[in-house]
């Protein structure tokens, strides 16, 4: 499975022999993206002279990962402005909102602990969607586009759980990284100078390397609004991806179900 992911992302990038990249035009997106981490994720604690124990799984809300938080994003787009190659770089930086209660052990913190938690991540997905329909219609005597494009997308995260004590006794680190490629799909509808678009990414465990496993999988909504006749495009969107991992820290297994969702806004500047 992960060597046809491999082939098929070799084949989809190199052979872009379509009217898109003819005169291609760069669109750059920086956004703010108001995302929250949530989930799942299981540790096991060490013991001395002994296996290490099993432990159930521990809501990030008992870490105070309850909120959602400012971060930022850039994106860029090269191609006919819908299909053609799209790079998105994410960073996520976040704290807990208060400190919370653990109630089971999770590596070096004890049930009971008063603990909090920082979680880091860098995320690259770098993507190319071929136009396969454009429909050309009008809705109240207005133009109106639809368009359906579909190809893959490549996505890489290092994403860390950095947990402790609040009185910053005990620390138990969890590191999550990996490459999963993502068959994807991209609608657009246009109207006037608005627009809706749905891209759908799923990745039935074509894991490329690294830590990830199982059904991963992304979707992301935008609305948008273009000023007419200049190359300015804001836009408001929803994103929500899911992903699941499992390996270890440190010798001690995890097994991890996260979700990372919430609201971006930004402006596309087209050159």
């Amino acid at each position: 499975m992960r060597i046809l992911a491999v082939l098929f992302t070799t084949s989809l990038f190199s052979g872009c022999s379509s009217m898109v990249m003819a005169e291609p035009r760069m669109l750059v997106s920086p956004y703010l993206a108001l995302y929250q981490i949530r989930g799942q994720v299981a540790l096991d604690s060490p013991v001395a002279g002994g296996p290490a124990q099993d432990n159930p799984p521990q809501d990030l809300r008992l870490f105070g990962q309850d909120h959602h938080r400012e971060d930022v994003g850039i994106r860029t787009d090269i191609g006919d402005g819908f299909g053609g190659f799209r790079v998105d770089y994410y960073k996520l930086d976040q704290g807990s909102a208060d400190p919370g209660v653990l109630e089971a052990n999770w590596g070096a913190l004890l049930q009971g602990d008063v603990v909090v938690m920082d979680v880091v991540m860098d995320e690259v997905r770098v993507g190319y969607v071929e136009p396969l329909i454009d429909v050309k219609t009008t809705f109240r005597d207005q133009p109106l586009r639809l368009r359906l494009a579909a190809g893959g997308v490549l996505a890489y995260r290092d994403l860390t759980l950095r947990g402790k004590t609040d009185d910053g006794q005990r620390h138990q680190n969890v590191e999550i990284e990996g490459d999963v490629f993502y068959p994807a799909a991209r609608f657009r509808a246009s109207w006037r100078d608005v627009g809706f678009e749905v891209e759908y990414a799923v990745s039935p465990d074509l894991v490329i390397r690294g830590d990830f496993e199982g059904l991963q999988q992304d979707l992301e909504l935008r609305a948008t609004y273009s000023i007419p006749m200049r190359d300015v495009t804001f836009f408001a969107g929803w994103r929500y991806s899911e992903f699941a991992a499992e390996s270890d820290a440190g010798g001690l297994a995890y097994d991890a179900d996260l979700v990372l969702d919430g609201f971006q806004f930004g402006v596309v500047v087209t050159f």
